[in-house]
């Protein structure tokens, strides 16, 4: 079995008013040819007000608007890809399956599909009607199950307690290679790419993993969001905040 990604553009009238839009990013949540939601992300408030309201005059209707008004929730009352039959049916006609969502921006409309060939069959994107213009293909073997007892959970659910410099401390350390085993990168060394202390990064740091591991919790303890395990089971005794308050202080003071 294979996970067949498609980045491609086509005229659609989802992906089209944010082709245009840097910073713009939608999540489209298809019905199979009922109605459509789109979950759109905007870096700025006109911006969002101009998709929107560009969506609205094609038919949608406003479920949803958050509170900094940088993004908005959708509906139409169609699918307009599988009203027109341009590029999922078109590929579930040769024995793909959808993989929901498809996400656009100005790169383009990504795509994913399930296979059971070991190949992409080279023939696939000349099915597609030629209006649709194919930017790049990619092909994952699937090596693991995490369909069964999987469910979407909205990212920024998981990062909204995260200021922007713990975003960038953590982001530098997974890039640089902070958690690999063994450790390629000393703290020191991920300090001075932000240009801080070292106590300042490791502050930062720690702050940003408490609060991912902390929004993480309450999915780790469902059942069947991990591999099955022959041990024993262990009883949590702590809440994942805990932790962090058996830390000795920080020498430097917390950064915001």
């Amino acid at each position: 079995m294979q996970v067949v990604r498609l980045r491609l553009r086509h005229p659609c009238p989802f992906a089209e008013p944010v082709a245009r839009a840097e910073h713009v990013r939608v999540t489209h949540l298809c019905h199979r040819g009922k109605e459509a939601i789109l979950e759109v992300h905007a870096a700025a408030v006109d911006v969002l007000d101009g998709i929107v309201d560009g969506y609205r005059g094609s038919g949608a209707e406003v479920l949803y608007e958050d509170r900094e008004r940088t993004a908005a929730l959708v509906r139409f009352p169609s699918c307009a890809c599988c009203r027109s039959g341009q590029v999922i049916p078109t590929i579930e006609d040769q024995g793909y399956l959808y993989l929901p969502p498809s996400g656009y921006s100005a790169d383009g409309e990504t795509y994913q599909f399930l296979a059971e060939e070991e190949r992409l069959d080279p023939h696939l994107t000349e099915r597609l009607p030629s209006t649709v213009e194919i930017l790049s293909t990619g092909v994952q073997p699937l090596t693991s199950l995490g369909f069964e007892g999987g469910f979407l959970v909205p990212v920024g659910v998981l990062l909204r307690g995260l200021t922007e410099r713990q975003r960038q401390a953590i982001v530098t350390a997974i890039l640089r290679g902070y958690y690999r085993i063994p450790r390629v990168v000393r703290t020191e060394e991920l300090a001075r790419a932000l240009e801080i202390s070292r106590p300042a990064f490791e502050a930062l740091l720690r702050k940003a993993e408490n609060k991912v591991v902390a929004a993480l919790f309450p999915y780790l303890t469902i059942p069947g969001t991990a591999a099955p395990s022959a041990g024993r089971k262990v009883r949590p005794t702590a809440g994942p905040g805990d932790a962090s308050k058996r830390r000795e202080p920080d020498r430097a003071s917390p950064p915001k």
